[in-house]
């Protein structure tokens, strides 16, 4: 049930030379820079969730339900917190961002919407939280700068210099203090402050050069002076104390003529003089298209540049040109390099001799230039677009990296505020050949390194893995070679889906991890000698899928196939690419929550009928989204998945997501499941999901993507054999063998005791514990069963001639001392089969022992 709401359009409107603002749009506010494609490449807000790594670990979550399901890619960088869009307020995208360090040592990171100034704290980088929104000028272009305790925000849209008040932001207080207008169109597209001589510098904006402020009093900026001979995108102005340019000021500026694409290049400008600026040089290099943003490196010899449209140059690759500046009147184009990754170049940033590159759809991107200021070498990256790898104007926008702490932020077109801490240490596996996992266990290696000198704490170094029943830790053992160590895997049975990761830490406490993402997104593996693909629905066509089905009670939301728009509650677009069908519930005409969400009823979503009949272990594998936490109650509706395996004739629950704990607020999420867990496999399987809103007025959105079945094979035997006893009269030790299977749906195990004389009577006893006592009551062999003891006496039997004896399993009824006891998922019983023997004389035997882990 949904309740009544405010229908909002969101519209982006371009217009050469002025802007047209709506309510809740992104205004396109003109004119920015020629042919500025960014107003073109416009995707929806991203709906899910994002992450916190302190709050994923107070709660607890499990691997499957932790975050948004989206797997970012990455190198030497570890995420700590992820505030979306709508985490951040009520806006449509991001931009640029900064950050602000307070007396205390508090840390702050500001980032610009398409609506407003926002300040989170981060502190504790794994705990982001939101402090203050400052609301600005609609427009998809913001930027903000920090002199002493006031922010600096300017915007496309107008409105000059919001001057925000940060003096009091550790007790939560942030105010807009002033607005300082005029000096020509009160538009800006970016902000540079030299906090050395303290002067504000608006850049760009209605075809501006450089309008020079002095920030001696903070709180109110004084206009005095411009330069005007070329547009100017973007600047960074520093102030020489020594060498010989001590005590001027100069403004290393990307810029070019006409609205900057006009001999476009690096423009050095000589400020020290505000009301007489002047260029000292200006250098071209080749395939020019755009000067957008550069920076220095520390010691001031070089500037790195990036040109935003050298792809219509026929540059495929993100480039960084490279200037010689140690003589900025005899400045030099010296070269360029490249990481070879295809994404457009943005924002960059230098520290501590690395160069930070936010580069859109690649993401950040981290070079060495201490090592190399010429041809840097990339160290580190993070891809805040994982679903996106063409050049286009999408992802992530712009990062800082001047917090003291050296936490590092950026801010996503479209996914707003990211938080990193460098990895302080290097783990590295080689996964090949671990998509499967023998049943006898497998050796796993890595390769364990330190980064900018951290150490490696004695001990630290795990595997850690979770079949099922919550994870383990298994120390690993440092090698021969340093920083190489070695576990094995522990055993588990076949059909079994195993999670792992391996964690290292420093002294202090700092965990890396391989992949990066765990242990929220591990590696994923299966135990068996193969594993295959036997179905994959990519939900682009129905392939046998069917939505709305006869006797659904839902009013609206129907389960549907196509590319969703996008809320707050529902996805907008498929797993893991955005823009792409999958199957949901109910499409709007306009994104919004309360539009076309399930109502007062159910829906249902039906897969084909499937045969599994002749797979060892199948297990079926899904991506599913569900949202029920936005609307005026607290949620009460579950989202429902079954499994049949009779075409529908009746049903056995797989799972349950709701009405409260993980999984309830978005996010794509993977769930897998062995089916002979379930039900026994057969040429009709079936599955039913079902989305419902039959409680309190909530809004209930879900969606289904990425749909596999895998056949895993395995050899390997039912149960384990231990505790080998003594041979009978046959030279040989009893053995047992297992037949059918553990699974308890099917309730089919059959023991079957072989190599034990023949002719002899015996019977099979079954405990919940091992044991291991020779020569019990005189006889010979031993017992290995422990604890309790049942017998088998109701199968008594003979051995005959072939020497075996079988013994048929009820999991249902294991015979106990006190009566028979069902067995649950998870239960372990040993089992063993004494017998009579005349080894000469009269006398007793038993087989070794036989483990048997019910599932």
């Amino acid at each position: 049930m949904t309740r009544p709401s405010v229908q909002r359009a969101l519209v982006a409107l371009a217009a050469p030379a002025c802007a047209i603002l709506l309510a809740g749009s992104v205004a396109a506010a003109g004119p920015w820079h020629d042919d500025d494609p960014k107003i073109l490449d416009r995707r929806p807000a991203y709906s899910g969730p994002g992450f916190l790594r302190g709050a994923a670990a107070t709660m607890g979550l499990p691997t499957a339900n932790a975050g948004s399901g989206l797997s970012f890619a990455a190198q030497g960088l570890r995420l700590e917190s992820w505030l979306t869009l709508g985490d951040l307020g009520d806006s449509a995208s991001g931009n640029d961002c900064w950050g602000y360090a307070s007396p205390s040592g508090r840390e702050y990171a500001l980032m610009g919407t398409s609506n407003s100034t926002v300040v989170v704290e981060v502190t504790d980088p794994a705990n982001a939280s939101l402090i203050a929104t400052i609301p600005g000028p609609v427009s998809l272009w913001r930027d903000v700068k920090v002199y002493q305790d006031r922010a600096y925000s300017v915007s496309e849209g107008g409105q000059g210099i919001q001057v925000i008040d940060l003096s009091a932001v550790d007790t939560g207080l942030v105010s807009l203090e002033n607005t300082i207008t005029g000096n020509g169109t009160d538009a800006t597209h970016n902000v540079a402050i030299d906090e050395v001589s303290g002067y504000l510098y608006r850049t760009g904006g209605g075809g501006n050069g450089l309008r020079i402020y002095s920030l001696a009093n903070p709180s109110s900026p004084q206009y005095v002076g411009s330069w005007s001979s070329r547009y100017v995108h973007d600047a960074q102005v520093v102030t020489y104390t020594s060498g010989p340019y001590a005590g001027r000021q100069l403004a290393f500026c990307c810029a070019g003529l006409g609205n900057g694409s006009g001999d476009t290049g690096l423009s050095i400008v000589d400020v020290t003089n505000k009301n007489f600026p002047f260029r000292i040089e200006q250098i071209a290099y080749p395939n020019r298209r755009y000067s957008h943003q550069g920076w220095l490196s520390p010691d001031r010899s070089r500037f790195y540049l990036g040109d935003e449209l050298d792809e219509n140059a026929g540059v495929n690759t993100t480039v960084t040109r490279v200037f010689d500046v140690s003589d900025p009147g005899n400045a030099s184009f010296i070269g360029e390099f490249t990481n070879g990754v295809a994404s457009i170049s943005h924002n960059m940033y230098e520290r501590d001799g690395l160069l930070f590159q936010a580069n859109y759809t690649s993401g950040l991107r981290v070079f060495d230039t201490a090592s190399d200021p010429d041809t840097p070498v990339e160290v580190a990256s993070f891809d805040t677009a994982p679903d996106l790898t063409s050049s286009s104007f999408n992802g992530l926008w712009s990062c800082y990296v001047g917090l003291p702490s050296g936490t590092v932020i950026g801010s996503d077109l479209e996914r707003g505020l990211f938080v990193w801490t460098f990895d302080p240490l290097g783990v590295d596996v080689d996964p090949t050949g671990l998509r499967e996992l023998s049943p006898a266990g497998e050796s796993v290696s890595a390769n364990v390194r330190s980064i900018n000198g951290n150490s490696i704490a004695p001990g630290s170094v795990e595997l850690v893995v979770d079949g099922g029943n919550g994870p383990i830790a298994v120390p690993m053992t440092a090698g021969a070679a340093p920083g190489t160590y070695t576990a094995e895997m522990p055993t588990f049975p076949c059909g079994a889906e195993v999670t792992w990761y391996v964690s290292a830490r420093t002294p202090s406490g700092v965990q890396s991890t391989y992949p990066a993402g765990a242990p929220l997104l591990p590696f994923v593996s299966f135990v068996g000698e193969a594993v295959t693909t036997a179905r994959y629905d990519d939900m682009q066509t129905d392939n046998g899928w069917q939505g709305d089905l006869p006797g659904d009670t839902a009013s609206r939301g129907q389960w549907t196939r196509e590319r969703p728009i996008g809320t707050q509650a529902e996805p907008n677009g498929g797993y893991p690419v955005n823009g792409r069908q999958c199957w949901f519930t109910g499409q709007a005409a306009f994104a919004n929550n309360t539009e076309a969400d399930v109502d007062q009823g159910f829906t249902t979503l039906l897969s084909p009928v499937l045969d599994l009949s002749g797979m060892e272990y199948p297990v079926v594998e899904y991506y599913r989204w569900f949202s029920n936490v936005y609307g005026q109650n607290d949620p009460d509706d579950a989202f429902e998945v079954f499994i049949s395996n009779d075409a529908g004739a009746t049903w056995a629950a797989l799972e349950t997501v709701g009405p409260l704990g993980p999984g309830t607020n978005g996010g794509w999420i993977r769930a897998a499941f062995l089916v002979p867990e379930y039900v026994v496999p057969t040429d009709q399987v079936q599955l039913r999901f079902v989305a419902s809103d039959t409680g309190r007025i909530n809004i209930v959105e879900a969606a289904i993507d990425e749909f596999r079945v895998y056949d895993v094979g395995c050899s390997a035997g039912i149960g384990a054999a231990y505790c080998q006893g003594a041979p009978n009269s046959t030279g040989q030790v009893g053995t047992i063998v297992g037949e059918g299977t553990a699974f308890l749906v099917q309730n089919n195990l059959e023991l079957v005791a072989t190599q034990l004389p023949p002719q002899q009577s015996g019977f099979f006893v079954v405990a919940n514990s091992q044991a291991s006592v020779p020569m019990v009551g005189g006889g010979q062999g031993t017992l290995c069963v422990g604890g309790t003891t049942g017998r088998y006496l109701s199968q008594a039997a003979n051995s005959g001639s072939s020497g075996t004896i079988r013994l048929v399993v009820d999991a249902a009824a294991i015979p106990t001392p006190t009566g028979a006891t069902a067995t649950l998922a998870g239960d372990t019983w040993n089992f063993q089969c004494w017998h009579r023997d005349a080894n000469p004389g009269p006398t007793s035997n038993f087989t070794e022992g036989y483990s048997v882990t019910f599932r």
